[in-house]
Formats: C-alpha cells, structure tokens, sequence
C-alpha cells in the first residue's frame, strides 16, 4: 500500500495556463495618444509659435500707442497752427490751398506769396486756445497774433472730417484770415503792392471802390503814374484781422486812398500853354476871344503887347488842378476910344487842367496835357 501512495504523490502538478499577450495601443487615427515622447522638430514648431504671438502682441501694443502718438498732433488747435505757421512764413498759396477765403478770383490777386514777400511785418503767433468741447465735431480754436506790434484775436471754427484709415484723426479750419481792403484812387487808374497790378477806378466814378483781400501784413500800396506829369504817392497799410490804416496810425480807415498830386511838369506845361493865350491875345485878331480881357476886344484898340508875361504859375490852393499868375498888356487905343492912348491892363491868367471820365489827366493827342486857359480881372 506504501507504494501506491508513493506513486500518486509524484503525478506532475498541471502548469497554469499562460496569460495572452496584450497588444499595444494602435497610433492610427482613430486609436488613443501615444505615448512616445515628442521629436525635436515639434518642440522648434511650438517655441515659434510661442514667438510669434509675443510680437503680434508687442505689434498690436505699439500701434495702438503710436496711432494715440499720432492723433496728438492732430487736433484742432494744430491745424489752426499750421495754417498761422504758413501765413507767418509768408506762404499765402499754401495757406490759400489749406483754408479757400471764398471770395471772386478778381478779388484775391493779393492772396501770393509774391505780394506778402513785399511786406514789412508779417504775422507773428503768440497764442492758439481750442474750447474745451473735446468730444464735439465742431470745434472752436481762438488764435492771438500780432502785426508790426498790433495784437488782435481771431475765432476759428474747426470741423472734424472722416478718419484716415479709420483711426488717424483730421480736422479742417473753416474761416480765412483773408481781410478785405478797398482801393479808392483819385487821378490812377492801377496800383501795384509788391509787383503785383490791379485796377483802382475812382469811387466817384464807378459809385464804388475796388476791394481786394489781403493777409495780414503790411504793404506799401503804389500808383500807376498815368503820365510823367502826376506824382507816385504811395501809401503803407497794416492789414489786420478784417481792420487797416495808414503808417502811423491802425484805427479807423475804411479805404485806402490813393490820391494823385502832379509834378513840376505839369506846372512848366501849363506856364507855356498860358503864354501861347496870351500871345495870342496881344494879336489882332486873336484879341477877340472871349476868354481873353475885355479890354483887348474894343473896337478901338490899336496895338497890344505883353508888357509883363508870368515867370511862374501857382496852383491854387483849394484846387491844385488850377493854376494862376499875374500879366500885363500895354493896349494902344485909337480916336476912337474915349481915351485914346496907350495904358497898362492887368490881368490874372487862369489855367485849368483837364481831366477824363475816369479822374485822369487828360492829354492831348501829342501827349500833353489839355489845358483850358481864359483870364480874370
């Protein structure tokens, strides 16, 4: 029995059965994430990412401060700056393409930069104030600036217009500082400021001066001499805001006038056409002209000479168009006369200067001037 016990003990045990193996995660599309660590060219890609979001940020951040850098220099108080910067430098097209006057092309010819280069004071800019309206689109920029020392304020009026790329601001002046001056002229028929020409008709004549505009300055206004017989009388304006007068005083001038005085010529012309009368009175039968002293015309008169011609003739001084001397004839009478004879007549030679419709002097077809000449007692 011992045996057989013996010979059960020893039957092999049964191994256990073996544990299948587990596959690994599939990396196809659809499977779980893999577990392998990521290459080098991935951990470049997200670091370059990484970049690039920074600059856009740093981009973003400097445009936004530059566009506020920018809309700093753009308001209303600067363009109205600019625009006194231009008048100030002397620059009347620029400051004219920037803010138009509005006014007749006839009556802007002094808006250039070649009439303000004439000028002996320009505009200078002591201050520029905008309303504190910041979030209106109309704005109100009061400006104070100066001319030959005269200070005067002037209140611009300031619009907004549509964004540059819709977030750089622009804004646009309004009203010109163009001011308008008239131009009456009494014996011209033109004037030049600066080389610049225009027409000056006499108020008398046309019912109304010529008006231009000016920018603030101060301009010497010169006549045309129609002739070598008139005067060039020039006259200096200080044009302000609107306001001008003459070169010592700045107040109360509504016109500048411009007014014709004549020459020693015109006072040697008229002492000859008066001697040429007078000769001609002292004949027979040039005596009986009516214009000459009716002591010359009797039918009784024989002989006649100037005794005493005129060395000078003087205008008058209530009418410098006239012109007056002294002459003497010696009249030799007849039988006829109640006192026959030869006696002295004295006389005032009278020469009066002729003008045209338009306030000139007016000359005759040899260029010089017409005269009326007659006599007076």
């Amino acid at each position: 029995m011992g045996t057989e016990k013996n010979q059960a003990n020893t039957t092999p045990i049964p191994e256990p059965p073996a544990t299948p193996a587990i596959p690994a995660p599939s990396t196809s599309a659809g499977g779980g994430v893999a577990s392998t660590p990521p290459s080098g060219r991935g951990k470049k890609r997200a670091i370059l990412i990484g970049i690039l979001v920074g600059v856009l940020a740093v981009l973003v951040i400097a445009g936004v401060v530059a566009i506020k850098v920018a809309n700093s220099s753009r308001t209303p108080e600067a363009e109205v700056r600019k625009y006194l910067d231009l008048l100030a430098s002397g620059q009347a097209s620029a400051a004219t393409a920037m803010v138009d006057p509005g006014v007749p092309n006839d009556q802007r010819r002094f808006l250039t930069d070649e009439a303000m280069a004439s000028s002996t004071s320009l505009l200078v800019v002591e201050e520029v104030v905008a309303d504190g309206n910041e979030d209106s689109q109309t704005r109100q920029v009061s400006a104070t600036v100066q001319v030959n020392g005269e200070s005067f304020t002037h209140a611009f009026t300031v619009t907004k217009d549509k964004p540059t790329m819709g977030v750089l601001n622009n804004w646009t002046v309004k009203n010109s500082l163009a001011a308008q001056v008239s131009v009456d002229a009494q014996g011209y028929t033109q004037f030049t400021v600066g080389g610049v020409s225009a027409d000056a008709p006499r108020k008398l004549v046309s019912g109304k001066p010529a008006t231009y505009f000016f920018y603030p300055g101060v301009y010497t206004f010169t006549p045309v001499a129609p002739s070598e017989y008139v005067d060039v009388n020039t006259k200096t304006v200080a044009v302000l805001d609107g306001v001008h007068g003459g070169t010592a005083y700045y107040a109360d001038a509504a016109d500048v006038s411009l007014e014709a005085t004549y020459s020693d010529k015109l006072k040697e012309a008229a002492l000859e056409s008066a001697k040429e009368f007078l000769n001609s009175c002292a004949s027979i039968p040039g005596n009986q002209n009516s214009d000459c002293p009716s002591a010359l015309s009797s039918d009784a008169v024989s002989a006649i000479s100037v005794k005493t011609m005129p060395t000078t003739l003087e205008p008058m001084d209530v009418d410098p168009g006239v012109f007056q001397g002294q002459v003497t004839f010696a009249v030799t009478y007849s039988d006829k006369s109640y006192m026959p004879g030869t006696r002295d007549v004295d006389a005032a030679v009278v020469v009066n200067v002729q003008f045209a419709n338009d306030g000139t002097l007016k000359l005759t077809p040899e260029g010089t001037p017409d005269f009326w000449v007659g006599t007076s007692r």
